[in-house]
């Protein structure tokens, strides 16, 4: 079971860049990590058919949030984790800049079991993001914040039950997690 959020006052946005993040044009697969849940990749190790942004439900969103390579897909996992992964995992060996998939309102901001820090960003009545085992949040970043696609949130890190430097992804559309590779195709 996940934490619930605490409330928090109404406050302004925080500064954005005036300059949004632009999305990956192109992922590859971590390099020499053993991921056996990878979509099908190029022999260089790009992802095959790979978007950098999709429509969701009528929200816009970037399938790769953050600077890194493709470190676990969605989908059952073989091997030591073993169980059902409800999103992919962006690996970025040092803390690195997290940015909202998509525009919309910061849900929550809180620390949750096995997910460790965590963002929730609600893009509409159907679709959110979620984005885990964050190493810090984007300063003054709260619940209830406006946030356009591509603004800085927090950095990624290795909190919960991470281990190792990384995003936990998950695009949720009507509360059930979806690949966000492939959602909206």
């Amino acid at each position: 079971m996940l934490a619930a959020c605490a409330t928090a006052p109404t406050k302004p946005s925080p500064t954005v860049s005036a300059a949004p993040a632009p999305a990956h044009s192109a992922l590859k697969v971590c390099a020499g990590m053993g991921v056996s849940n990878a979509p099908k990749t190029t022999s260089d190790g790009r992802i095959i058919n790979y978007e950098a942004t999709t429509t969701v439900s009528g929200a816009k969103l970037m399938r790769a949030p953050v600077r890194g390579c493709l470190s676990s897909g969605f989908g059952p996992r073989h091997g030591g984790a073993g169980r059902m992964h409800k999103g992919v995992d962006l690996f970025t060996r040092t803390p690195g800049k997290i940015f909202a998939g998509g525009a919309g309102v910061v849900e929550s901001v809180d620390t949750q079991r096995g997910y460790g820090r965590t963002i929730l960003i609600r893009h509409n009545a159907r679709v959110k993001t979620r984005y885990a085992h964050l190493s810090a949040y984007a300063r003054g970043l709260s619940r209830g914040d406006k946030v356009r696609r591509g603004a800085l949130i927090g950095y990624t890190g290795e909190s919960g039950n991470a281990t190792a430097v990384h995003l936990h992804y998950e695009v949720l559309v009507d509360g059930r997690p979806r690949n966000p590779m492939t959602v909206g195709r």
